[in-house]
């Protein structure tokens, strides 16, 4: 069946002749919260079957999508340069350790604590980058560089599909996991995971949707993981 939008493998990236190479391998890596069905279906860790919370690309209207980026990337401020510069040039988990770190330190929460919320992190991050990685290839949505305009990026286009954004979805989860441990620093958490979704716009290389659904999908990955923590402590209540 046709879709109503681009498909990311079979359009050349700007200046290039031939579609991107594909590599989904990262949408098959084991997961330590979500468990994969044969028929790619995913369970909770409680054996529920996941019902993911994300619209599907049909449903998305691309044109204005694209046109956001357009005018988005004309009214770029320095402020916002820094911030796609910030997320795009380092793993977007190698920004986040440091908040980690310097929360721990702040709440004294000792060496034991901090190995776990460094733990359970690293997991769920994990985890969301593979569901990803998995609607990513399952979709292939299309770059904004994919579809022949005059676009300028601040960053290098990944050379993966769009939809969603993993980076949006690595900051829903982190947001999810780092409020259950932190909850005292809430808003200042949620300022930051969203900075980093709202980076790849600023950027270039992603559409408005696809940082707010990866956001929504990441978040819904991170209360999969807090439903285990919360179960873990009545268990040890």
């Amino acid at each position: 069946m046709r879709t109503s939008y681009r498909k990311w493998s079979e359009y050349p990236y700007s200046g290039e002749q031939a579609p991107p190479e594909p590599y989904p391998a990262p949408a098959y890596f084991p997961m330590f919260f979500i468990f994969r069905q044969g028929n790619n279906e995913f369970l909770d860790p409680f054996r529920q079957r996941i019902h993911w919370q994300i619209k599907t690309p049909d449903s998305v209207e691309w044109g204005a999508e694209l046109s956001f980026v357009e005018q988005t990337l004309s009214s770029l401020t320095p402020q916002k340069i820094q911030l796609a510069q910030y997320w795009g040039n380092a793993e977007a988990t190698q920004n986040m350790l440091p908040m980690i770190f310097n929360l721990a330190e702040k709440y004294r929460i000792g060496s034991p604590q901090t190995a776990r919320v460094l733990g359970y992190f690293h997991a769920a991050v994990n985890d969301a980058f593979v569901i990803s990685w998995y609607f990513k290839y399952l979709w292939d949505v299309a770059r904004p560089n994919q579809y022949g305009q005059n676009l300028v990026p601040i960053l290098a286009t990944p050379r993966f599909p769009s939809y969603p954004s993993a980076h949006a979805t690595v900051a829903g989860c982190a947001d999810s996991i780092l409020k259950y441990f932190f909850p005292a620093e809430a808003a200042g958490i949620q300022e930051t995971m969203e900075g980093c979704a709202l980076s790849r716009l600023y950027g270039g290389v992603h559409f408005e949707v696809d940082n707010d659904e990866g956001l929504r999908l990441g978040r819904q990955i991170g209360e999969i993981v807090v439903n285990v923590l919360r179960t873990q402590n009545l268990n040890n209540g």
